[in-house]
């Protein structure tokens, strides 16, 4: 991992911290705005996942499909799908509902970028062949208070119904709701929207609203009533610390921005001078061996050359920490650096590792030890941001670098294990890119298993894949030290 402390590297990882910061400001700022409201629609198969549709299904004989139904409308929003029967003859698009009376209705209500995905037992009493079934996605609307077709989202699945009308008549229940209930569900629903506008956190009053929602279409309109009553008597505790939270969002949002930008500038300045400093103790009892040329050294180096020179056995600390030395100790620490990466000496370990397990803990592992500590605390942010909300800003942080880097640097590592294979600019450009390539590739052959693409199999499979390819690179670049050692000298 040493390419990161070249200076246009560094320069680079500033720019990039300073940038993100300013969005994770943005994002504080403007929580809750979003510019293009949207809502989702899919249709699963009976495992939960894209694919597995029935293509067949019996007369009489229930069969299972899965609606996905995501809200990213930048507010607490409350849906209704209507499922539709068509035998290809009526229309639907994208601003006409199918002209069709539903057979059923299923009911959520769903927080800003959250999604559920809920399990829906269909049972088709008539034979049929190329039999469409429709599913449209409805939204109530607060200015009519009444549901409204949103935005031409629907889905579709033909169908072959075969056998005979069973003898057992259709049930006649479709999940629908009184009107008196229904009046009373919407002033749940916006006693809710109001408590989200004053900033207050909803989560419990939508989980209590839903639970009224299946015991309304189950026919318990008692209980879903009393579940009601609960939501409006909380609105106004539920408000009032929203109002405080917001404020302090507002003001940790300020302080937070302020103090990302100036430790972005602050590291880099701090870094550049420092950084070569670190290096240098991390090889001080390493022995500095002369093998370059005289040409285009600069008087530093010279200096450098004709210490090594002088001496029998020259150690990276009587270089860097000598006290008769007319230059600071960081311009000697990067000027040896510099020597280093170009070839003109090499650094021999006195004391190199001599197994697999030693290397994973020493100093020539270094960017593996970081990189998992990386990944250990992207994991312990985003698990514990739910219980600690100061968390939320490091989630962000340490999740952009789970997905927009680690993966691909991983890759790169276990590919070019040897440093000079690649210049540092161009690992650093391969590793964002590749995890950009990386990170889709890996969700949609999840889709494919058995847990599908969720929060918990999301970052297991992204920890398995970094960590792994990190252990593949650590060990190539050990059977590069061994092979050094078999030549008699373990090199920087």
């Amino acid at each position: 991992m040493s390419w990161i402390l070249e200076e246009e590297v560094l320069a680079v990882l500033a720019a990039i911290l300073l940038v993100s910061a300013v969005f994770v400001g943005v994002q504080a700022f403007s929580a809750g705005r979003v510019i293009e409201p949207f809502s989702e629609l899919g249709l699963l198969g009976a495992e939960g996942r894209i694919g597995g549709y029935p293509k067949e299904v019996v007369a009489g004989a229930p069969f299972t499909l899965n609606l996905y139904i995501g809200n990213h409308e930048g507010k607490t929003t409350y849906y209704k799908v209507l499922v539709k029967l068509d035998n290809t003859s009526s229309t639907v698009n994208g601003t006409t509902p199918l002209s069709a009376e539903p057979i059923m209705e299923v009911r959520t209500v769903l927080n800003h970028n959250s999604s559920q995905i809920i399990p829906v037992n269909i049972t088709l009493y008539e034979p049929a062949t190329r039999l469409r079934l429709v599913f449209e996605l409805w939204m109530f609307n607060e200015t009519a208070r009444s549901f409204s077709y949103h935005q031409g989202v629907w889905s579709q699945l033909w169908l072959n119904v075969t056998k005979p009308r069973l003898t057992a008549p259709a049930p006649t229940g479709r999940g629908e709701i009184s009107p008196k209930m229904e009046s009373k569900l919407i002033e749940g629903f916006l006693s809710i929207r109001r408590a989200e506008e004053a900033g207050g956190d909803v989560s419990k009053m939508v989980d209590m609203l839903n639970r009224a929602l299946k015991l309304a279409q189950s026919g318990d309109e008692a209980g879903a009533e009393d579940l009601v009553s609960q939501i409006l008597a909380m609105e106004p505790e539920v408000s009032r610390l929203g109002a405080e939270a917001s404020r302090m969002r507002l003001y940790s949002g300020i302080g937070g921005l302020a103090a990302a930008s100036i430790a972005s500038v602050g590291s880099y300045i701090f870094l550049k001078r420092r950084v070569w400093v670190y290096w240098a103790r991390l090889h001080r009892g390493w022995r500095v061996v002369w093998v370059g040329g005289d040409s285009k050294l600069s008087n530093l180096e010279k200096a450098i050359r004709s210490r090594i020179k002088s001496s029998g056995e020259t150690r990276v600390e009587d270089i860097v920490f000598s006290p008769s030395s007319d230059y600071r100790v960081q311009e000697v620490a990067r000027a040896l650096y510099k020597l280093a990466r170009g070839g003109a000496l090499r650094l021999v370990d006195p004391n190199p590792p001599k197994s697999f397990t030693s290397y994973l803990l020493s100093a020539y592992n270094l960017g593996f030890a970081v990189a998992a500590l990386l990944v250990a605390a992207c994991l312990f942010s985003v698990y514990a941001s739910g219980l600690i909300p100061a968390l939320a800003v490091p989630r962000i942080v340490f999740g952009s670098l789970f997905t927009l880097f680690l993966p691909g640097y991983s890759l790169i590592e276990a590919l070019y294990p040897r440093g000079d294979e690649l210049s540092p600019l161009e690992r650093l450009a391969l590793s964002i890119g590749l995890s950009l390539a990386l990170v889709p590739l890996l969700g949609l052959l999840l889709n494919y298993t058995p847990w599908g693409v969720r929060l918990d199999p999301t970052l297991a499979a992204l920890s398995a894949l970094t960590l792994g390819l990190l252990l593949i690179a650590s060990y190539r670049r050990y059977r590069g030290l061994r092979f050094n050692l078999s030549r008699g000298s373990v090199a920087a």
